[in-house]
């Protein structure tokens, strides 16, 4: 593990998004933040976001390993900077929260700033999984027999391990490139959305997760947010078509599924493939629900 390298990598990456923020700013027509007040807003966010993205993170593993805290105490926990004692995505909650802070200091409407901010993010997202390459094992999956660069790369004892850490920063890049020219009212939710929507099948690619037995903490965290916004969208639905029920129910079902999928990998003999081939289904089906969904509120 070369944390020298990540905090210098993470660092670089920080710099870039507060630039992109500053360009997003002074582009976006809804946005109100340009000239003095886009720069003030990207180093505020630049300081904010290490600030308030290392307090998520720490305070959600927190959470996720209460029974250990309670056993050892918060002290163990406080006293030191483990690479493996944070989240991610609280870290993303907590970056999240910087950008609703800067839209109060620089006085913007906190919506159409989160939506100019989102594909910076979805930037630092992507730049921050590349950089979980100096952290050894974290952002690998399974050790593979025989395995060749972007698919595996090797760990410290030269074994082939599958590259999750590069899927993931490659899928935010993706999604950033495909929101970038867009202008939408609910652009932050959406790249959010399907930031965590993908983690939902890559989570379950990790070697090392914060579990509890089967169930992956992270994923569960990023499906909470996914059925956030499929009720959402079923509430906004209801009088205008039947059946509005829908996407709650296309949530419930592929959660439920997901589950009985983590519980195959975990415990059973059943082909990975099949089961990953499954989950990828049950993901598509859970996104073109919400996306037809909102193409039909949108119109109506």
């Amino acid at each position: 593990m070369d944390l020298k390298a990540y905090l210098i990598f993470m660092g670089i990456a920080s710099v870039l998004t507060s630039i992109m923020s500053f360009f997003l700013f002074s582009r976006s027509r809804r946005c109100e933040v340009r000239g003095k007040k886009a720069v003030f807003a990207s180093f505020c966010l630049l300081g904010l976001g290490w600030l308030f993205g290392f307090a998520g993170a720490k305070l959600f593993y927190l959470l996720m390993e209460f029974p250990a805290v309670i056993g050892y105490g918060i002290e163990y926990f406080l006293s030191t900077v483990n690479m493996e004692e944070l989240s991610y995505y609280g870290g993303v909650a907590g970056v999240s929260l910087a950008a609703v802070v800067t839209s109060k200091l620089v006085h913007a409407d906190t919506r159409d700033f989160l939506n100019a901010f989102a594909c910076a993010g979805a930037l630092m997202a992507g730049m921050a999984r590349f950089a979980e390459r100096f952290l050894d094992m974290l952002g690998l999956g399974r050790y593979m027999e025989n395995g060749f660069f972007p698919f595996t790369v090797n760990n410290s004892w030269g074994e082939p391990c599958v590259a999750v850490y590069l899927f993931e920063g490659v899928f935010a890049l993706i999604v950033m490139a495909v929101w970038l020219r867009k202008e939408d009212e609910e652009k932050f939710l959406r790249v959010l959305f399907s930031l965590c929507l993908g983690q939902v099948f890559f989570e379950s690619l990790r070697n090392q997760s914060i579990a509890w037995l089967f169930v992956r903490c992270e994923q569960l965290l990023c499906y909470l947010y996914v059925m956030a916004i499929l009720i959402y969208r079923s509430i906004r639905l209801r009088n205008r078509i039947r059946p509005w029920w829908l996407p709650i129910l296309t949530g419930f079902v592929v959660a439920a599924l997901t589950v009985a999928e983590e519980f195959a990998l975990d415990k059973t003999n059943m082909p990975h493939i099949l089961t990953y081939l499954c989950m990828i289904m049950g993901i598509f089906a859970v996104f073109f629900t919400e996306s037809r969904s909102y193409r039909y509120l949108r119109n109506t």
